[in-house]
């Protein structure tokens, strides 16, 4: 197989969540195997230092704010995206919370299920009406591996060693079964619906969950001994954007270096 059928050269990529973190470093990615990258984003004030380092990187990166839970925002943006051009959606915004459960408020549980799942869903909906209208189209979703697997508290420094990250949890779960209902139905219609479950990857929004004792813990049973790193998750994006997954849908491809293996 040649490796033009992972070439996104005249395809327009949107990134939602795009600003920053793993969402950003997969725009940069995506720019990079030839796609007009469009990232939304909330952090209008991120924009001017992304828009510097995507020039460092070689590329440009057209940045727009938007709050996926807006459905007039989003339903604005994916009219402006019904040209014709071959359309890839890459459901990236997302957000944890710090609170165990038993005293978690109810607001923290709808706010992560509202930018998680509901956010995706509308962002699915708006984009792919177009993809469906082109007759094809693919779309990635960032699910996680604490949507099929429950997270150890032991690891971690915010929590007491009870339930914890149940809200991000049910969000990512409805990420998987999102999923997987919308590329059951949309097969037919040339549209993909795949999604990545990323393992242990340290951000800035994530670096303070673990301590020193927590991320040798995590690396000790990490069978590649390491952290993600943003760039990781850029093959797997490509891949389930491009042509070289074109008999590919329903897949929840799990980038984790083995963590979900044992």
């Amino acid at each position: 197989m040649s490796v033009e059928r992972f070439n996104l050269s005249g395809r327009r990529v949107i990134v939602t969540g795009g600003a920053r973190g793993l969402g950003f470093g997969m725009g940069i990615g995506m720019a990079q195997a030839g796609a007009e990258v469009w990232a939304l984003d909330i952090l209008e004030d991120r924009f001017d230092v992304a828009n510097a380092e995507a020039g460092e990187a070689g590329v440009t990166i057209d940045f727009f704010e938007c709050d996926v839970r807006s459905p007039e925002q989003v339903r604005e943006l994916a009219a402006r995206c019904d040209d014709g051009t071959p359309l890839v959606l890459l459901n990236n915004a997302g957000i944890g919370e710090r609170t165990p459960m038993m005293d978690l408020p109810y607001e923290e549980w709808s706010k992560v299920l509202d930018v998680n799942t509901y956010g995706l869903f509308v962002c699915a909906r708006a984009f792919g009406a177009v993809m469906l209208s082109q007759g094809g189209g693919s779309i990635v979703n960032i699910a996680s591996v604490y949507g099929f697997l429950g997270p150890d508290a032991r690891l971690y420094t915010i929590y007491d060693g009870g339930p914890s990250s149940v809200a991000y949890c049910a969000s990512k779960g409805g990420v998987l079964g999102i999923t997987r209902s919308l590329a059951a139905g949309w097969a037919a219609r040339g549209v993909r619906v795949n999604s990545i479950s990323p393992g242990m990857f340290i951000t800035d929004q994530t670096s303070d969950i673990v301590d020193e004792t927590g991320k040798a813990a995590i690396l000790g049973r990490t069978p590649m001994a390491r952290f993600g790193r943003p760039d990781d998750l850029i093959g797997a994006a490509i891949f389930l954007a491009s042509d070289a997954s074109s008999f590919v849908t329903g897949h929840n491809l799990v980038v984790d270096g083995g963590w979900s293996i044992w």
